[in-house]
């Protein structure tokens, strides 16, 4: 718990609840970050304060405790029930559910739905430093993860860290299911990053500019009835941008690409007019994933563990406004603008 409230500088909020559910804020002078602690440590808002600018999704359905709310019919895919947008990490299995080592897991894996722990490390106005961590419940991992705050960063900064705590090696995928909406995103919005390849309905493509001639880093709506998939593949550099270029603002990305080696790119523009949207969600999501859907099946990367390893990884997201078009974010997170 907080022993000083304070309002200035770097600052955190354990004292909110939403529908009853613990919430953790993180601030400081340009950043705002709301964190659901009991489902999945979602980040729910993801603010900008000087444009005023939240970049997370917001779903019709918005957040359902799930102590009071049980859908009509549990499935496998009960991750589409409780979605209100914003960012899930998917671990450690993401897509379609799978069943590995005698384990049936669902669709997007254990994490995103269930309460995680934490322990503020550091509390001053330079920095606020809070590590959060779970155990899996069908699979045997501890999953832990540390997010850093800076006073007068528009950066979030993340050391996280997978330990299997079973016997047998253990193949898993491991992502950031990071989603936009309204009125950030529009058809103003572009992606850049440093890949070269992008896959679109099993096809792949030179990025950006497909050999269909479309730019495949742009918002543009199609005439499709359902949700699109796109991958980024053969990453250079584990970075991106995505920036409404009408409003020079961005949300940028930078990680290790020997852990997070592609990029799924999610659009649902209003498509899908059954389950589970009903043509009321317009968003994209942008992922740093580990794996492509289906690998377990399909005999693609993953990644591996023995009994008692660990892998670790850090990395950053960030706002940044001024440009239209990103030419690079490094390490630390400076974005270098396009010409």
């Amino acid at each position: 718990m907080t022993a000083l409230e304070r309002n200035h500088g770097a600052r955190y909020c354990d004292k909110y609840k939403y529908d009853d559910l613990r919430v953790i804020v993180m601030e400081n002078e340009l950043i705002r970050v709301s964190i659901l602690l009991d489902q999945g440590t979602d980040i729910f808002e993801f603010l900008y304060k000087p444009k005023d600018v939240d970049f997370m999704l917001r779903t019709p359905n918005g957040i359902r405790n799930r102590a009071k709310y049980a859908a009509s019919w549990e499935t496998d895919y009960s991750f589409m029930d409780y979605y209100e947008g914003g960012w899930q990490e998917l671990f450690p299995h993401g897509s379609a559910p799978t069943t590995y080592q005698d384990a049936r897991i669902g669709q997007h894996g254990e994490v995103w739905g269930v309460p995680w722990e934490y322990e503020v490390l550091k509390d001053e106005p330079e920095e606020v430093s809070i590590r959060f961590w779970v155990r899996t419940v069908r699979t045997p991992f501890l999953l832990e993860k540390t997010i850093t705050l800076k006073s007068s960063e528009a950066i979030l900064h993340f050391s996280e860290k997978a330990t299997h705590e079973g016997v047998a090696p253990f193949e898993f995928m491991w992502g950031h299911h990071i989603a936009f909406g309204a009125p950030f995103l529009s058809a103003d919005c572009a992606i850049d990053a440093d890949a070269e390849t992008v896959r679109v309905d099993d096809v792949d493509h030179p990025w950006p500019i497909g050999k269909d001639g479309v730019d495949h880093g742009l918002v543009i709506p199609t005439d499709r009835d359902e949700e699109q998939m796109k991958y980024l593949l053969n990453l250079n550099a584990g970075w991106y941008g995505f920036t409404n270029t009408k409003r020079k603002v961005g949300f940028g990305a930078v990680w290790d690409p020997k852990v997070f080696d592609c990029l799924w790119v999610w659009q649902e523009f209003n498509y899908t007019k059954g389950y589970p949207w009903y043509g009321r969600v317009y968003g994209s999501a942008i992922e740093p994933f580990s794996s492509l859907p289906k690998a377990h099946e399909n005999g693609t990367r993953l990644l591996k563990l023995d009994g008692g390893e660990t892998l670790e990884t850090e990395f950053k997201v960030l706002a940044y406004d001024g440009c239209t078009r990103v030419a690079s974010i490094d390490a630390e997170g400076r974005v270098t603008p396009k010409e």
